[in-house]
């Protein structure tokens, strides 16, 4: 009998009240619905499908238990000894303590409160509904770490079944490969936090995985899809070699179609549970093209409701798409705002000159940053008279975030692929051949007007003019004055760094004298050098020189700053540690390279001066791995000798083919070069120099900020930049520490990144080389995950049949969730089946490792203790001869 409205009204009250009752001490949340709910209560991935349902996605429903409704089982957890032996584990034993701390909770149960809540949220679905359970952790599915497959997903649970389907997804969080993640990712593993969704299961004709991005390239313009007949639990556990979908976002069409091996399926049975079936129709295709079209519009819509790359999980029943899950990429590059352009626009091509230049991989510090950008601006205002550096889109160079970046797209305009490539080649083949390889017409070069002639170098002519014909006539006297110069620069600016001038304005002025010396000093020294290595190598390649005696004119040349640093630490190394000429030596070596140090690039980076620790490190390495016959100062002495000897037999050639003249000339040619050859290395020793003397002062400046509170850590410093300095020397209120992580947000996810990459475009694509064809002792399969490493091989068919050591090669048939704690130590990951969306290659691509599938019979191809190569960018894996 049906109610009059105004009882139905009264009982609607009374039940939302009752659920607003329960809701105070174990709140639940339904979506569509729930949207009172906050990251701490749901998780990441509850948050998700309840953001997405609200929008309108096509959601299955469903209800999420939250943090608070496991606060029971977790007190009672905490109250065995388990715990505590769990919380005292070391590294070595954490996987046992998992596992026992893991026994007590399988007896929990609901207690009656927990009981009647799901009962009630139950009610919304039919008898016969069938759910997928699966955790939702307020760590989990976030842009920084995805836990990906680390909980337990439960599929096809009948009503009967809810309560040991919550427990078993509770338990996950036990599990050691998630405290295994959660170490490595630097997450607190005394304080599990667990929600868990329940959701409506769709018995999926097919179903799979998706990216907004194309995860291999970057490709900002690809969505990318794997599919297989039936659930998508196949393709999320590599369980299946799934079939690959490629879609032009910005011509809204497939552009590539892959077909899968499709070795299994799992599909939904009617009354519970799954089963796992020999797959169908492994020879057509999962999805047509207007399909796979359909689903990649619906994927634009997530990623549009969440501004940014989506991860996700999708289903396909009765020619209805579903969206299962929706969470931020975690593996992916990147693009500072500024620099990207917006879809279908002309694009712009970036090499990161921090890399291929400096092989700085990680960011600068925001410090760092600004004193980079003041000696490049100074360098390009002292040559050129103008500043290179602005808009990303518009000038020659940017710094920004921490990076160097050259528009190669102006580049090219001006000079042409094969001069640009030629150039980048000389810096790093692989990205001078990916360059090569590029089409020109997408990269359109944006700049306003043109770079101006160099006629501002012209008024300087004739002081580079007199030093370059010093060079060129007398290099041993250019040299001995040059050293006398730099001495007396060294001491001008140690001298004005310890000035009363303010450090805001003194770090201006210090590097800009600094670029203005060594483009007025050492470049036309090293200029010089390089000009007579033209000349010299024309005459003699004419006379009949081979390459490996040019070659051997380039090894061990003298005055150079930085391999008389490489000797000098050698010997510090074979001199008695306690005896007084290891501190004579010592005390000289950081009066000429104290100031250096790893990433010496950074003003942040520590020097050998404050960390002396690390110098004794680098010692006590070339103490146990030198050898009297085979060490630096060896092997410079042969190569010396060889380079001598080389230049006889060239001068021979010479004065053979075209005489007394000529052989006078090479000679005087090759004197100029060995000379001054090695004052390439002059301008960073001296910009180096300049940026510690600033270093000192800012970290005076520091302590005092840390003493009257401005900011937490002396570190915290170069988090800052001059002008925050001077505002904060004008301003007692303002706020370094907002000012800090201000500067920060974006070079510190860049420096989450595993590998940066060298080439890339305004729309996040990454250029690479194509790979080579195969060779003898090569292998091709599916590239997964970017990157090359050189490791032993280590073949596994569990992931528990034996210990896999740090820097080891791991090899697979698939990999699951179970399969993750190996990859702290993996140093790559080679797998027979999966796609590129899968549970392993995720993870491989989140820690930076390379991955390569696809491999038939990976694991009978090679042994044990095997050294192979893996190229995770071309897909390659290369047997090392020993």
């Amino acid at each position: 009998m049906k109610l009059p409205s105004v009882y139905a009204k009264i009982i609607s009250r009374v039940s939302l009240l009752g659920e607003k009752s329960m809701l105070k001490s174990l709140p639940v949340f339904r979506f569509p619905g729930g949207s009172t709910a906050t990251l701490s209560e749901v998780g990441g991935k509850g948050l998700s499908l309840i953001k997405s349902s609200e929008s309108g996605l096509p959601v299955p429903p469903g209800f999420i238990l939250s943090v608070e409704f496991f606060k029971p089982w977790l007190e009672q957890l905490k109250k065995t000894e388990e715990w505590s032996s769990f919380l005292q584990a070391s590294p070595e034993q954490m996987q046992a303590a998992c596992s026992a701390m893991k026994n007590p909770s399988v007896n929990y149960v609901f207690n009656g409160e927990q009981q009647e809540i799901v009962a009630h949220y139950l009610q919304d679905f039919k008898d016969e509904a069938l759910f997928a359970v699966r955790s939702s952790s307020p760590e989990e599915d976030l842009e920084g770490a995805s836990f990906a497959g680390g909980y337990e997903t439960i599929l096809g649970v009948n009503k009967p079944s809810i309560e040991n389907a919550v427990l078993r997804a509770f338990a996950s969080c036990l599990d050691f490969r998630v405290a295994a993640y959660k170490q490595e990712h630097g997450f607190d593993v005394s304080s599990p936090k667990i929600a868990v969704v329940i959701q409506q299961q769709i018995a999926s004709e097919v179903a799979g995985v998706g990216f907004s991005i194309n995860p291999l390239t970057n490709n900002f313009d690809e969505a990318v899809f794997n599919a297989n007949f039936g659930l998508g639990e196949t393709v999320v556990g590599g369980l299946a070699t799934p079939d690959t979908f490629s879609v032009d976002k910005v011509a809204h069409a497939v552009s590539q179609r892959q077909l899968g091996e499709k070795e299994i399926s799992i599909w939904l049975d009617d009354n519970g549970g799954t089963s796992e079936r020999p797959a169908i129709n492994r020879t057509e295709l999962t999805l047509n093209d207007e399909q796979v079209i359909e689903l990649a519009d619906l994927i634009a819509k997530v990623e549009n409701l969440y501004g940014k790359p989506i991860d996700t999980e999708w289903a396909l029943a009765d020619k209805q798409f579903y969206l299962l899950q929706a969470r931020p990429i975690t593996a992916f590059v990147p693009v500072a705002a500024n620099m990207i352009t917006e879809k279908g626009a002309p694009k712009s091509l970036y090499l990161d000159a921090t890399i291929v230049v400096q092989g700085l991989y990680k960011p600068m510090s925001p410090m760092g940053t600004s004193m980079i950008s003041q000696f490049l601006r100074s360098a390009g205002e002292h040559l050129l008279g103008q500043n290179l550096l602005g808009d990303p889109h518009k000038s020659v160079a940017t710094i920004q975030d921490g990076r160097i970046y050259l528009n190669l797209s102006i580049l090219l305009s001006i000079f042409g692929k094969e001069k640009v490539s030629k150039a980048v080649m000389g810096m790093d083949p692989n990205t001078g051949r990916a360059v090569s390889e590029s089409n020109e017409s997408e990269y359109a070069a944006q700049r306003e007007g043109h770079l101006h002639p160099p006629f501002h170098l012209l008024a300087k002519l004739p002081e580079v003019a007199m030093h370059l014909l010093e060079a060129r006539l007398l290099p041993e006297q250019a040299h001995k004055n040059s050293t006398r110069l730099i001495s007396k620069f060294m001491d001008e600016i140690r001298e004005s760094a310890h000035s009363s001038v303010p450090l805001w304005e003194l770090a201006g002025e210090l590097i800009s004298k600094t670029a203005k010396f060594i483009f007025a000093h050492s470049v036309p020294l090293f200029v010089g050098s390089r000009v007579a290595l033209s000349h010299l190598q024309v005459i003699a390649v004419e006379a009949g020189a081979s390459e490996e005696q040019l070659c051997k004119l380039e090894r061990a040349l003298p005055n150079n700053v930085t391999t008389e640093m490489g000797l000098a630490l050698y010997h510090l190394a074979v001199t008695d540690s306690k005896s007084k000429a290891f501190e004579t030596e010592w005390t000289q070596f950081l009066n000429l390279y104290g100031h250096r140090g790893t990433e010496e690039f950074d003003i942040a980076a520590p020097r050998y001066r404050d960390q002396p620790q690390l110098l004794n490190e680098q010692i006590e390495t070339l103490r146990n791995s030198a050898r009297a016959d085979d060490n630096p100062q060896s092997r410079f002495d042969k190569a010396h000798t060889e380079r001598h000897l080389a230049f006889q037999e060239i001068c021979e050639l010479v004065q053979h083919k075209f005489g007394w003249l000529q052989l006078k000339r090479f000679q005087s040619l090759y004197r100029v070069y060995e000379t001054l050859a090695g004052y390439r290395e002059v301008h960073k020793y001296l910009l180096v120099f300049t940026i510690d003397q600033l270093r000192e002062r800012i970290l005076n400046l520091a302590k005092e900020l840390v003493s009257s509170e401005r900011i937490d850590s002396i570190q915290q410093v170069f988090d800052l930049t001059p002008e925050d300095l001077e505002a904060a020397g004008r301003d007692s209120k303002f706020d370094l520490r907002q000012a800090a992580s201000k500067n920060t947000e974006f070079s510190n996810r860049l420096a989450n990144v595993p590998s940066l990459p060298p080439l890339f475009d305004s729309r996040g694509r990454i250029l690479r080389a194509t790979p080579p064809q195969p060779k003898e002792g090569e292998v091709i399969g599916t590239p997964i995950s970017s990157g090359v490493i050189r490791g032993r091989i280590k073949v596994l068919h569990s992931p528990d049949e034996k210990p896999l050591f740090r820097g080891e090669i791991l090899v697979a048939r698939a990999t699951d969730p179970g399969w993750t704690p190996l990859f702290v130590n993996a140093a790559a990951v080679i797998l027979e089946i999966g796609g590129m969306l899968q549970h392993g290659a995720l993870v491989a691509r989140e820690y930076g490792l390379p991955c390569v599938s696809g491999i038939r019979n990976a694991t009978s191809l090679w042994q044990d203790g095997m050294l192979v190569e893996v190229d995770g960018s071309a897909g390659v894996i290369r047997v090392i001869p020993e």
